[in-house]
């Protein structure tokens, strides 16, 4: 059965939006049935991609990114550190199977003269896909998408993304420039996601009392005991980071 433009698009995003969810709950380690959920929805979307007046460019590149995003998933799970950031993931654990399908699919997905949010979330996936190693991404080719995606998206979450970008390129100081320059809709005050954004990035300035405030405020905000604890383990570093010169200056006192 194929759907009208409109329900499609509905369904796109709605599929789209779970499949966010359920890898989520994949890497944090969630119950098989969670954790294998993202698998359904892969198939479900391929399946529909096969139907009638569903073939359309932002269903392929949807295929595209979560086929993308599901290869770095076995990295992930096996990273000591168990949080989903590539700079620390092995790479030879990236399923080459689903990175094949996943080109394939953003291939098919060139037909059309618009691109969808899907195309640029597949697009910022290739460029880390194709990287050998973190430090040979092209961050430009990433920042020009990010920049694009804010034309059609301009919510916090990819202004966020887009000065992570900055501070890859320019620096932590580009980036946390990039951020406190975000306009009023984005308060500063109640963003959880917003101050970590900051806090991380004044901690690879070492600079600890200014990322301390910002961890402070999202641990206030966060509403999950693990969150608040994963906050307050990175407070406890920085606040051991502060101590470190004075016992320096104590050993060299004697």
């Amino acid at each position: 059965m194929n759907h009208r433009n409109s329900d499609l698009s509905e369904i796109l995003r709605s599929k789209y939006e779970k499949f966010n969810i359920c890898f989520v709950d994949a890497y944090k380690g969630k119950n098989y049935e969670q954790r294998d959920e993202y698998r359904q929805i892969i198939k479900y979307v391929k399946e529909l991609s096969l139907q009638p007046g569903n073939d359309k460019p932002e269903t392929y590149a949807l295929i595209a990114y979560m086929q993308l995003k599901a290869s770095r998933l076995r990295a992930i799970i096996n990273n000591v550190a168990k949080i989903p950031d590539l700079k620390n993931q092995n790479r030879l654990l990236w399923d080459k199977g689903l990175i094949k399908d996943g080109l394939d699919y953003l291939n098919k997905s060139a037909g059309g003269g618009e691109v969808s949010e899907y195309h640029l979330r597949a697009g910022i996936c290739v460029c880390h896909s194709l990287a050998k190693d973190y430090q040979s991404t092209d961050w430009v080719k990433i920042l020009s998408l990010y920049d694009q995606y804010l034309e059609i998206n301009d919510s916090l979450e990819i202004a966020l993304e887009r000065a992570h970008l900055i501070s890859e390129l320019k620096g932590p100081r580009a980036g946390i420039q990039s951020i406190l320059k975000l306009d009023s809709r984005h308060d500063k005050e109640k963003s959880e996601l917003l101050n970590a954004s900051l806090a991380e990035l004044y901690i690879k300035l070492k600079e600890y009392d200014q990322a301390i405030d910002y961890l402070s405020k999202s641990h206030k905000l966060s509403d999950t005991e693990n969150e608040k604890n994963l906050y307050l383990n990175k407070i406890d570093f920085c606040k051991q980071q502060l101590s470190l010169p004075k016992k320096y200056d104590e050993v060299l006192s004697f």
